[in-house]
């Protein structure tokens, strides 16, 4: 088998980067629209907590498939099948009732939990192992980026359009990727296996990997937490932004805007840390600290503060809460037994995306229940103290 090199990975990157970037443009366009959407759609602005909730419980379930659809079929063909479902997703919003955006919420469910197995299961294969943290990082920036794109691209939409235009083009988008991807195909899907079968067995092996290997098993309740907090601080700040701090929607969303562009450039710096500086785990350490930090001074953002100040602060909210992903793929690939990378990633992120499932429902019920965001940014802090403290048990 030749040696992966990194002129051989930089096209697989460039996919798999399109991907996760088209995903999160479809996926978290919602939070953007949901001011707006919510009134047409018949429910309260922050619904998005549920919404993103069955969003990603629906993800859990089509992450655990995604390594054997991945091996039968190919990691690119199944990325393709992701694309459209996204499009069909959005397209199912756009119908504007309650049942539809429950509707909505499942399909893009289908469509972004496959994401993430099988873009490892093919890096995994085409990046030099001491390289990994760096273009794990890389690719996982394309989630904070399609989500700033989100930011900027969706309420220029709406001023000129509606919001369901505005998400109808994010469907656009992503079925162009299915075509930008197609002549990767034949290098990067020629190692599968046809004959394998797709039975319910498929969906329990991943869960038995990630509980029985100690390694993966902390890491995966480290990540529970990470996921979960990241989601719910980017699902609600354009709601908090406008609700409490009685910003514009277009305001709002350059702010989140910032706050992504914070993620992606935070990927890339502690990918490049955790390749080169230090230990990939004290990465996630301080990331975890960083967060629960920075997530208790944005409880206390207020009207009066500058623009500019908020704008700062967001964007080091959105280094530090959006920078984990790529390291920690980069460790469960190190972590994972020999010929189980897609089965260990298909593992590892059900247990994300429970965190993605729990978390906001109740960073949303913790805000209806008292009344403001202090509370819930806080309960956000402990939980990422609790997270880092998992990350330390597997530098021992």
């Amino acid at each position: 088998m030749t040696e992966p090199t990194d002129r051989g990975a930089v096209a697989p990157l460039m996919a798999t980067t399109s991907v996760q970037m088209a995903a999160s443009l479809t996926t978290f366009g919602v939070a953007v629209i949901a001011p707006v959407a919510a009134p047409d759609i018949g429910v309260d602005a922050t619904m998005i907590g549920t919404f993103t909730s069955v969003v990603y419980g629906s993800g859990m379930i089509a992450g655990l498939t995604a390594g054997a659809f991945a091996d039968r079929f190919g990691a690119i063909r199944v990325g393709q099948v992701a694309m459209v479902l996204a499009c069909l997703g959005v397209a199912c919003l756009a119908l504007s009732s309650p049942i539809a955006a429950l509707v909505s919420a499942m399909i893009l469910g289908l469509s972004y939990g496959p994401v993430n197995p099988l873009s490892t299961h093919i890096l995994a294969r085409v990046v030099p192992a001491k390289r990994r943290p760096l273009f794990f990082s890389i690719k996982q920036s394309g989630q904070p980026a399609g989500t700033a794109i989100a930011g900027l691209l969706l309420p220029v939409l709406v001023l000129m359009y509606d919001w369901r235009v505005a998400m109808l083009v994010t469907g656009g988008i992503a079925l162009l990727v299915v075509l930008g991807i197609q002549p990767l195909r034949p290098r990067l899907d020629a190692v599968r296996d046809p004959s394998r079968t797709i039975r319910l067995g498929n969906v329990a092996a991943p869960l038995r990997l990630v509980w029985r290997e100690p390694k993966l098993r902390c890491l995966s309740l480290s990540g529970f937490i990470f996921s979960g907090s990241q989601v719910s601080l980017a699902s609600f700040f354009v709601v908090y932004l406008t609700e409490e701090l009685s910003l514009t929607l277009t305001v709002a969303g350059v702010i989140f805007t910032v706050m992504q562009m914070g993620g992606v450039l935070g990927r890339l710096f502690w990918g490049a840390i955790a390749d080169r500086l230090a230990p990939a785990n004290a990465v996630m350490v301080s990331l975890g600290i960083g967060t629960g930090i920075f997530s208790i001074i944005a409880g206390y953002f207020a009207p009066d503060w500058p623009i500019l100040v908020l704008g700062i602060l967001s964007f080091a909210l959105g280094a530090t809460s959006h920078g984990w992903n790529g390291v920690f793929f980069s460790e469960l690939v190190k972590f994972a037994p020999e010929g189980s990378v897609a089965d260990a990633a298909s593992g590892a992120q059900f247990a994300t995306l429970a965190g993605v499932a729990v978390v906001p429902v109740l960073f949303g019920a913790v805000v209806t229940l008292s009344g403001n965001y202090l509370l819930a940014f806080m309960g956000v802090a402990a939980a990422m103290f609790v997270a880092s403290g998992y990350q330390r048990l597997l530098l021992r």
